[in-house]
């Protein structure tokens, strides 16, 4: 029986790995590791992971702790474990979910992860075909709600200093002082030109206790940087408040690809407002 191992990746996105049969995984910090987690407080070698055979020649899956920090279940420190059913463990401060996955659901999966690299592959053709500037940013809004589960979603640009401009739409939860969105992810985006994706806020002890957060009951949200010429003027934000998901890379791909090309048709109409400054 095939498992999963998911966790969270520095960006927020989910990061999740199918292992099969037959040999075994290291995962750790090290660059040759299997699966990397790119964590300072995990080990180089963290734990290992390898399926023995059962009595009905079915295979679970045992996981060793290696590592110089630990192995955590609910607090408590495992050195070996049989994955037998799914569990939620601490690496060194990174939890993890592993979960035994059956044949058919490994076929499920796939079929899902086809049907969303389709949807889009859809998408993206009908970006590439926007001629207008609004017309883009708004399939990018309707992408977001649409594609990433998200409630509400946005371009907001940014003036020199950070004073909030509605790029598209004025709906009543981006005016002004009335905004309703996270200011502090957003200003987070800016400030290091990275996406932020944070799929279970209430968990997350760096924006729980923000007052945008708290106030405005967001439960998820994802910010991805807009530039001109490297400089971010702005993002493209969407959040949840009815209740935690989780963002996989290919919802960061993806949200990453939208902000591109509204970059680039920024860019576009900076370079013919230039030039017409030279006319």
């Amino acid at each position: 029986m095939p498992l999963q191992l998911a966790f969270t990746e520095n960006n927020g996105s989910v990061s999740e790995h199918l292992l099969f049969e037959g040999r075994e995984y290291q995962v750790g910090r090290a660059e040759n590791a299997d699966i990397v987690i790119a964590h300072p407080q995990i080990s180089r070698s963290h734990v290992v992971l390898r399926a023995t055979k059962k009595a009905d020649n079915d295979h679970v899956w045992q996981l060793s702790d290696t590592s110089s920090t630990g192995c955590y279940s609910a607090g408590v420190p495992v050195k070996q474990l049989t994955l037998d059913k799914p569990h939620v463990l601490q690496l060194g401060p990174i939890p993890c979910q592993f979960t035994p996955v059956a044949f058919n659901n490994v076929v499920r999966l796939d079929s899902q992860r086809e049907w969303r690299k389709q949807q889009l592959k859809q998408y993206q053709t009908q970006l590439q075909r926007s001629h207008s500037s609004t017309a883009l940013v708004n399939l990018a809004r309707e992408c977001l709600i649409q594609s990433l589960g998200c409630e509400r979603a946005s371009l907001i640009l940014l003036d020199r200093i950070n004073q909030y401009q509605l790029g598209v739409g004025y709906e009543e939860w981006m005016q002004g002082e009335d905004f309703t969105g996270s200011r502090t992810i957003i200003n987070q985006c800016m400030q290091t030109n990275g996406v932020r994706a944070i799929g279970n806020i209430v968990c997350d002890s760096s924006l729980n206790n923000q007052h945008s957060i708290i106030n405005h009951g967001i439960q998820a949200a994802i910010c991805v940087p807009v530039c001109i010429e490297e400089k971010p003027v702005g993002v493209l934000y969407a959040d949840s408040t009815l209740g935690r998901r989780y963002f996989t890379q290919t919802d960061i791909e993806f949200a990453t690809s939208l902000a591109n090309m509204i970059s680039m048709r920024l860019l576009f109409h900076t370079i013919e407002h230039k030039l017409s400054l030279l006319g």
